[in-house]
Formats: C-alpha cells, structure tokens, sequence
C-alpha cells in the first residue's frame, strides 16, 4: 500500500499540475470549453452537473450528452470522455454521469450523482457527489468520494449569479489536504440581447493563483450558437459553435494554449420532452 500511495502521488501530481495549465479538460462540455468555463451562473444542458449543479434546475426536458477530448494538446493518451443524463421531476433536477481519462499505465474514472433544486423563483442549490477511482498499472487501484456544491441566483431577468465549490470534503489520497484540487468559483451572467450573452467569472484552486474567466455566447439564429471564451492563469483563448436540429444539439470547442498549442472537443446533448 504504501508503494501504491507514493505511486499515485508522483502520478497524480504530474498530473494535477497539467490539469493546472489546461483548465479546459478539468469538466465537461463542449458549450462550457469554449466559453472557458465562465458559464457557472448559468447552464440547461446535463453536463452542469460537473460544473454547478444548482443549474440541473433550469433542465426542464430529459437530457443525455456525451463529450469527448480525443488528443488534448496532440497527445491522446491524455484522452477523456464524459457521458451525462439529466432528469426533470417535480421536486427538481436529478443528474448521473461518468468520466473516463488516461491509458493502459494510468486511468482515472468518475461517477457521479446530482441534484438540483429550484428553491424559489430566483434561488436554486445543487450538490454532486462523486466516486473517482485511480488505477496504476502494477499497484493497483483505490477509490474516494468527493462531493460538490453550486449555487444560482437570479438578480434579474436577464441577470444571474452563480457558485461552486468542488470536493468541499477536501478529499486526499494521503495525508495532504489538497491532493484532490478543491476549487472555488463564482460567476455572473448578463443577457445584453436576446441573442447575446455575456459571462464573467473567476476562478481559486487552493494554494493556486485565482483564473479570471470571459465568455459570450451569440444566436444569430435559433438554431446556431457562436461561443468564445478567455481565462487569465494561464492565458488561454477558445471559441466553438453549436449546431441544433430539433432534438440534437452537436457542439465543437477549441481551445488554444500558448505554450501547447490546440486541443479540440467535441459534444452531442439530445432532448427529449417528457
């Protein structure tokens, strides 16, 4: 065991400090990527719930995505991909979903569940809690749960607040606290026209230098949607589009690093009414 420990320690803090210069393969989303994530004050699609679960509120039709980052940065052993459900009842939201990363010497999976609630017709709270399991080739595999909180307020109309907290349990594989990343985020959303949206929000992993995020997302038609995104810690630009015919959105997002070039994603959600 102790082998293990020391194992995952050197694995997965090689592999936090990547996830820290390329916030994009953090969560899921092709909508969320390539607005860089400034999104957390509002989302209808199920991914939300990995980002903020509060938002599983606003999903009023059955929902399942799928979002997959083939090659992060060209390099596909670092590949992952996300499945979600969302489901609509009358006490609220509830959400499910899974993510698989790595390869054949490192793989980490998660599954998650959420609920999302409107508490009135301005507040609404979510929590997620999640399973991750780590597997290392030849020490073998161990898990943990963490659980995750959001929140969203409506200001206005076309006004809203949000936050998130992830692994606010501070889970660790070991006696540091913040092995496991614990994250903090808060955002607003502005609807400056129908078509326009306007996001901005920052971002504060623990002992890290905070992110500010920018995002707008542009309907110049009901069925096509023009996102960007840029984040600060480090300097990365996105954008992406999504394309919507009756009950199938497809999303593409593109991220660019300065130092590790492009990485693409790519997204389905369906819709089905109840």
């Amino acid at each position: 065991m102790l082998y293990f420990m020391r194992a995952a320690k050197i694995f997965f803090t090689f592999l936090l400090s990547l996830y820290s210069v390329c916030f994009a393969q953090v969560n899921p989303g092709a909508r969320s990527v390539a607005l860089a994530h400034s999104d957390i004050s509002f989302a209808e699609d199920p991914f939300t719930l990995f980002n903020n679960p509060a938002c599983l509120s606003n999903i009023n039709e059955r929902a399942i995505g799928i979002y997959y980052s083939p090659a992060p940065f060209g390099v596909k052993e670092l590949s992952n991909a996300f499945g979600v459900y969302a489901e609509p009842t009358e006490i609220g939201s509830f959400g499910g979903g899974f993510m698989i990363y790595g390869f054949e010497l490192y793989k980490e999976t998660k599954i998650a569940l959420g609920f999302g609630r409107k508490i009135n017709n301005k507040f609404s709270a979510g929590v997620t809690a999640v399973y991750k399991n780590l597997s290392i080739k030849n020490y073998g595999s161990r898990g943990y749960f963490l659980f995750n909180i959001g929140a969203a307020y409506s200001l206005q109309k076309n006004l809203q607040i949000g936050f998130a907290a992830e692994n606010i349990t501070r889970t660790s594989t070991s006696d540091d606290d913040n092995q496991f990343p614990v994250i903090l985020s808060a955002g607003i959303g502005y609807k400056v026209i129908d078509e326009l949206t306007a996001f901005i929000s920052a971002s504060k992993e623990l002992d890290y230098n905070a992110s500010v995020r920018f995002g707008a997302e542009y309907k110049p038609v009901d069925f096509l949607h023009l996102r960007f995104g840029t984040t600060t810690e480090p300097d990365i630009f996105s954008g992406g589009v999504g394309v919507i015919y009756n009950f199938v959105e497809a999303d593409y997002a593109v991220t660019s690093h300065p130092d590790l070039g492009l990485t693409h994603q790519f997204g389905i959600t369906l819709r089905f009414q109840k």
